[in-house]
């Protein structure tokens, strides 16, 4: 008999959760496993997922856990008397944090979690998936208890648990992690920390296959303003602080002197609430007198395309990364990766072998790296070779078959 399997991701715009859910929808053994998917209202996923033959319930926007706008003034006077009372109380600091949370955050989660638990009963899952971490999933943990189904959280950030996390996180019978490294991470966050399983993220390599292209390398150099004895170094994802853009800029200012034929292409879009950044990192490579090296070019669709214009794939992350989906994507395209030696990044890189490991946040470090490969193009064509020999590990089957096998032990299928 077919296990029923609710995925719950409320997540309010698109982003590499959604996309690694698709593939696992996509993907899934429909013999063994019937999908279901609650999202936000408005998702753009939506339609997709009703493509692929699941059931699509969608909830509106409830808890958000933003506090509601004061006035500055009412603003400042309550801070003058929390900063007072914090100081007065033993353990005060995480007393008023405490009371603000449920005071403010409460009401709107237990709503939400009540919607989405009238839901999950109509739906009548063997299991409820969880896309993200536990405090982005907090409503669908109190939804799956107040159903009486057993929940799993798909964790793929290196994020933290408040004492409420902690608590809530008991609730659930396990976790999947996109890398140990994020296993080893939330095994120190308290609260519930056991089963866990690993499941890396996969892609579809086909998707990055040259033969697959109907546009050539050339083509998408020339449309991008570069000339074809550019040394592209490019940056791939959302343009925000811990993506750590700038320290590429940095380094090709370092770089440009003694090497002119070097330039830089940024591919991506600032989040709405850090556009300042993106402005930021235009106004730096004028300063530093790179503007005519570094190419901005926005959002673009045609991913393995562009990874196929690039000479090296630049991954510069300021913190640890959780996974790193960029990087197999440029492996799976051929392209060599200089990357930020942190996080899930060395489960998918040995340095020197797939690519060159930098520490994270030093732009010398990165000028080295890609002065490196730059000089030394046989390097970075073996980089490249064993990068595409070594994303055959990260492929979606491989990524389904690893969230089923989780199943499997779960439910005994």
């Amino acid at each position: 008999m077919r296990k029923r399997i609710l995925y719950v991701d409320m997540a309010p715009s698109v982003g590499g959760s959604i996309i690694s859910l698709y593939h696992l929808v996509k993907g899934l053994d429909r013999e063994r496993f019937s999908p279901c998917v609650i999202l936000r209202d408005g998702n753009p996923y939506a339609p997709r997922f009703e493509a692929l033959g699941a059931m699509v319930e969608t909830v509106s926007a409830g808890y958000t856990g933003a506090a509601a706008p004061q006035s500055p003034k009412l603003a400042g006077l309550r801070q003058s008397r929390l900063s007072a009372l914090v100081k007065r109380l033993p353990g005060g600091e995480a007393l008023v944090h405490g009371v603000g949370f449920y005071a403010r955050t409460w009401p709107e989660l237990c709503r939400e979690a009540r919607a989405m638990a009238g839901v999950v009963r109509g739906l009548s899952p063997d299991l409820v998936h969880l896309n993200d971490v536990v405090a982005v999933s907090r409503s669908g943990i109190m939804a799956a208890q107040r159903a009486g189904v057993p929940a799993i959280c798909h964790l793929r950030a290196l994020s933290e648990r408040t004492a409420f996390d902690r608590g809530i996180s008991r609730r659930l019978r396990g976790y999947v992690c996109i890398s140990q490294a994020v296993d080893r991470h939330q095994r120190t966050l308290g609260g519930r920390t056991d089963p866990s399983w690993v499941v890396y993220n996969g892609i579809d390599l086909d998707d990055y296959a040259p033969e697959r292209s109907q546009t050539d390398r050339q083509t998408v150099r020339s449309e991008l303003g570069l000339e074809p004895e550019d040394y592209v170094v490019g940056s791939l994802g959302r343009i925000r602080p811990w993506k750590g853009q700038h320290v590429l800029i940095e380094a090709l200012a370092q770089l440009h002197p003694r090497n002119p034929r070097i330039k830089g292409l940024i591919v991506g879009s600032p989040e709405v609430h850090e556009m300042a950044y993106g402005e930021t990192m235009r106004q730096m490579a004028r300063d530093l007198g790179v503007a005519e090296s570094v190419i901005f070019c926005g959002y673009r669709p045609d991913v393995p395309d562009v990874l196929r214009a690039m000479d090296l794939m630049a991954h510069t992350s300021v913190r640890p990364e959780p996974f790193g989906r960029v990087i197999i994507e440029a492996m799976a395209a051929g392209t060599p990766v200089v990357a930020s030696d942190a996080g899930g990044v060395p489960e998918i890189v040995r340095d020197g072998v797939e690519g060159l490991l930098v520490a994270p946040d030093d732009a010398t470090a990165l000028a080295t790296a890609i002065e490196r490969l730059y000089a030394h193009p046989e390097q970075a064509s073996k980089c490249a070779q064993a990068g595409r020999a070594a994303v055959q590990g990260f492929t979606v089957a491989q990524y389904v078959e690893g969230v089923e096998r989780v199943y499997g032990e779960m439910l005994g299928v």
